[in-house]
């Protein structure tokens, strides 16, 4: 009876040895985790910079960068170039070389000694005057059209080289606290702007003015013409279109 009872004591003791190393085994590991990620820091914005222009005179420039060390300021100068209206075009296309002739002969029948025929050109045009102004333009194309010709006016733009005078550490909005005016610069022809972030600028060209007997190119393939185009209407009487 006692070896009975001793050999259950054993086994109960195994029994509770076994368990007590299950349950070890089973408990769950804590593993750390990073409750949030580290906060980048915000890279700071570029330094302020004012720029003053545009100046298309040397001389002018160098005088204005004079006055403006003068009165305290750090000038960087900058080369760029801005698109610029180069007059308005007045011209007739025709559909071939007898029918140019024939514009052109009714052209300067009227009066307009001026007009001349542009050789060689794909479209046979008549070129009818330029102008620097587009109501001057479009008073000549309201007198071909009188002569039942459709007239066409073309605004010729072109890219002009230009300075600006940057001002380093100083913001757009503070320049004009009267320092500005005392320099005696000719503010109200020139911009104060912003300095423009660092590009590569392409080379500026130059369209140049058609002359008598001259080749121009149509305007599908122009460099450095962007036209704008009225057609002078004989259904309706007037000059009348829309710019392309």
């Amino acid at each position: 009876m006692l070896r009975i009872v001793i050999m259950g004591l054993v086994a109960a003791n195994l029994l509770f040895f076994g368990w007590s190393h299950w349950v070890s085994n089973s408990d769950p590991k804590l593993t750390a985790v990073a409750t949030g990620e580290k906060k980048k820091a915000t890279p700071p914005g570029p330094p302020p910079c004012a720029t003053l222009g545009p100046f298309n005179d040397e001389l002018l420039a160098e005088a204005a960068t004079r006055q403006l060390e003068k009165g305290g300021w750090r000038i960087q100068r900058r080369a760029t170039s801005q698109d610029i209206s180069d007059g308005w075009w007045v011209y007739v296309n025709n559909a071939d070389a007898a029918a140019q002739a024939r514009t052109l002969a009714t052209i300067r029948r009227s009066g307009l000694r001026d007009a001349f025929a542009m050789t060689d050109d794909a479209q046979f045009r008549v070129s009818v005057g330029l102008f620097s102004e587009e109501a001057r333009a479009e008073d000549r194309a309201a007198q071909v059209q009188k002569l039942r010709i459709d007239a066409m006016v073309t605004e010729r733009r072109r890219d002009q080289a230009v300075i600006w005078l940057d001002l380093p550490g100083i913001a757009r909005e503070t320049l004009g606290d009267g320092r500005l005016a005392a320099t005696g610069l000719p503010l109200d022809t020139l911009r104060i702007e912003t300095c423009p972030t660092p590009a590569t600028t392409a080379p500026a060209t130059e369209t140049p003015t058609p002359q008598a007997g001259d080749k121009v190119p149509g305007d599908e393939g122009d460099i450095g013409i962007k036209p704008k185009t009225r057609i002078a209407s004989l259904a309706q009487g007037r000059i009348a279109g829309h710019f392309a």
